[in-house]
């Protein structure tokens, strides 16, 4: 037919073209053949992306290829430095040579916005890669914010804060974005970057994850860690003058008499100036690092090495002068955001933490389980986990002198009564005292954050007349320590509060850490913290895992309580729920007068009106008798891992006889 080409003409060309070989360039040699900038992302250089205007990029490249033998590609970097743009070159070489689903999470839903925008953009921009790639349709949703179908995989942005988002898509290829403004353990199912791995289980072969993050402080850094575990390899520059390559330390930048900054070099001490950054940079060179895990490849990089025409050596100096007057009024706000952001490293902030060591070494005296002399009510405080339950029990003393009695694990899910009924059996429990009687638990709180708070709040329900509660920390300075009263949390089928439901405490948690902190360093009398024989060393570190930093918050300095993110803290958690506990049965107000009536019931001292005078200790006389008539009592064993002590139930209960949840003081 006139007009039509003819079939072969369509045929051959097509077959020719399906029997070349799959390209297979490195992510370095694709972004400069395809990439290309557009206009419309906003970037200050558009058009043709080029390697060799930021050359440090190459390197990170050639990791994040597909012939690179690495797993993981660690990047703590300064802001604008090898981070969105590195990841974008990824993503489209991956889509155009070898496709599979790909990964990428944001800290933020902003941040998620933001990214898809630029990526649309990115692959309107790039011919193989649009080609290849769904066009946005919203009848079938192929293609939108957060997915981008193309042939042979998509491409999923979404945010670390909703753990679903981490564990339903399985991807060969995983890009975190800003790893340390993630939270640490996403909705506690975990570290996020153990979760966003766990996607790639089934491409242990050829899967590949990218980490480029800013870090943050000492201690709670995630991309810090990813960096040590890797081959910590540290971008140089090299000398205009004599050709040694070094690193840029910001403490060795200067300023000459023309006010002009100058970095000396390490060896010969000629200076260099932004004007030379070209020519310093321009091999792109890094440090040889070391061995590492053996599969992540980890690198660091600082504004420094900013390309010229970008942040200017001069610009640096002045945010450090205006970072560095704050720090010496007492905020280091802008230092945190210098060091960060600029230098990428790690800022350790001033923090104030009692020291495990010493309060171990105090240990002793009585043994765990029974309830020393000082000891006149106890308290309980349980804390709900994934697999367990975990109760500690204190005794109160006059001046809120506190003795540590008991401290279990009820291993079992929440999820299961049988767990809950081990729970409840220790807490109708009684514990030996040292003046003969046995007393049980006066008050018990139950923390209801996390996963299992309708179990807390079904196990508590019916047995707020044993004083039994639920309670939430609510980590806000200057919040007491106990609410005023209880929030109710029960509510009918019309969606109506019930007044007999369940009730749920709040408490003042950072409050509660800065009494129990400010009294750890006491030895005896009221406040101190008395540890008996046989609690393990862990305990002693989940105690004092946390510590406590000054910041500044809307013009003014507030004490917040941090702790490294792999530490636990459970027994700190503990004690606070404990000392909430103490306040709900009013001990902290009670007078001497009212700690004697206690005292005479719990410990009374009875008189023997048959005998003549009490028999006085001579010194030397090892057969002396105490003027204590009561009879010593046999201390309970301690604790034992193996087999851990239940308390001994009341012989012969009488039934239990519902009271109002008044306070039993």
């Amino acid at each position: 037919m006139i007009g039509l080409t003819p079939s072969r003409d369509v045929v051959r060309p097509a077959i020719a073209r399906g029997l070349l070989p799959d390209p297979n360039m490195t992510v370095d040699q694709w972004a400069d053949q395809h990439m290309i900038i557009p206009k419309e992302s906003g970037a200050n250089e558009s058009g043709k992306y080029r390697t060799d205007r930021t050359p440090h990029a190459r390197e990170v490249m050639l990791a994040l290829s597909d012939n690179h033998p690495c797993k993981i590609v660690a990047l703590k970097g300064a802001s604008q430095m090898l981070k969105t743009q590195v990841g974008l070159n990824w993503f489209c070489c991956s889509v155009h040579q070898s496709p599979a689903n790909f990964l990428w999470i944001l800290p933020t839903g902003k941040l998620a916005k933001r990214t898809s925008a630029r990526v649309s953009k990115t692959i309107a921009a790039v011919p193989p890669v649009r080609e290849r790639v769904a066009a946005p349709r919203a009848r079938d949703s192929v293609n939108t914010l957060d997915t981008k179908e193309y042939i042979g995989g998509s491409l999923h942005i979404v945010t670390a804060g909703a753990a679903a988002n981490l564990s339903e898509i399985p991807a060969r290829r995983v890009l975190f974005d800003e790893v340390d403004r993630a939270d640490n353990n996403v909705n506690g199912e975990g570290d996020p970057v153990a979760l966003a791995k766990s996607r790639q289980t089934t491409f242990e072969r050829n899967r590949k994850s990218y980490f480029p993050s800013s870090p943050t402080t000492v201690g709670r850094s995630i991309i810090e860690g990813l960096f040590k575990q890797g081959t910590q390899r540290e971008a140089l520059a090299d000398c205009v003058h004599c050709d040694h390559a070094q690193p840029l330390v910001f403490e060795r930048l200067q300023e000459d008499d023309e006010g002009r900054a100058c970095y000396p070099c390490i060896d010969c001490g000629a200076m260099m100036y932004e004007t030379d950054k070209n020519r310093m940079f321009v091999r792109g060179a890094w440090s040889a690092g070391v061995a590492g895990d053996g599969e992540t490849e980890s690198f660091t990089i600082s504004a420094m090495f900013a390309p010229y025409g970008w942040l200017p050596w001069k610009a640096l100096l002045l945010e450090y002068r205006a970072a560095r007057a704050k720090l010496d009024e007492g905020s280091d706000e802008l230092m945190i955001v210098f060091y960060n952001t600029r230098l990428a490293r790690c800022w350790e902030r001033k923090k104030e933490q009692t020291k495990a060591s010493e309060l171990k070494a105090r240990a002793g005296g009585y043994k765990l389980g029974t309830v020393p002399m000082g000891g006149l009510l106890l308290t309980g405080a349980v804390d709900t986990q994934i697999d367990r339950l975990e109760l500690k029990v204190v005794a109160w003393g006059e001046g809120m002198e506190d003795w540590i009695v008991d401290f279990q694990i009820v291993q079992g899910s929440p999820t299961e009564q049988a767990t809950w009924d081990k729970l409840d059996l220790l807490l109708k429990g009684k514990y030996r005292h040292a003046g003969g009687r046995e007393i049980g638990i006066a008050a018990t709180f139950i923390d209801s954050g996390g996963a299992h708070t309708n179990e807390v709040y079904n196990f508590t329900r019916t047995r707020q007349h044993r004083h039994i509660y639920a309670i939430k920390g609510a980590s806000t300075s200057n919040k007491p320590i106990l609410a005023v009263k209880p929030t109710l949390v029960d509510v009918n089928w019309m969606g109506k509060v019930m007044p007999n439901g369940a009730k749920m405490w709040l408490i003042g948690t950072d409050t509660a850490k800065d009494y129990l902190a400010g009294r750890y360093h006491l030895v005896d009398g009221p406040g101190a913290t008395h540890f008996p024989e046989g609690l393990p060393d862990e305990y002693f570190d989940q105690l004092t895992a946390e510590y406590s930093i000054t910041v500044w918050k809307r013009g003014r300095k507030v004490r917040v309580w941090e702790k490294k993110k792999n530490d636990r803290n459970e027994a700190g958690d503990l004690m606070v729920y404990n000392l909430a506990a103490a306040h709900y049965l009013g001990l902290h107000k009670k007078t001497a007068s009212q700690w004697q009536l206690v005292r005479e019931i719990v410990a009374p001292v009875t008189p023997d009106l048959f005998s003549e005078s009490p028999a006085a200790e001579q010194p030397g006389d090892d057969t002396a008798v105490s003027s204590n008539p009561i009879a010593p009592v046999t201390p309970i064993a301690p604790l034992q891992p193996q087999e851990p002590w239940k308390p001994k139930p009341q012989s012969n209960p009488a039934p239990q006889q519902r009271r109002p949840a008044g306070r039993p003081w």
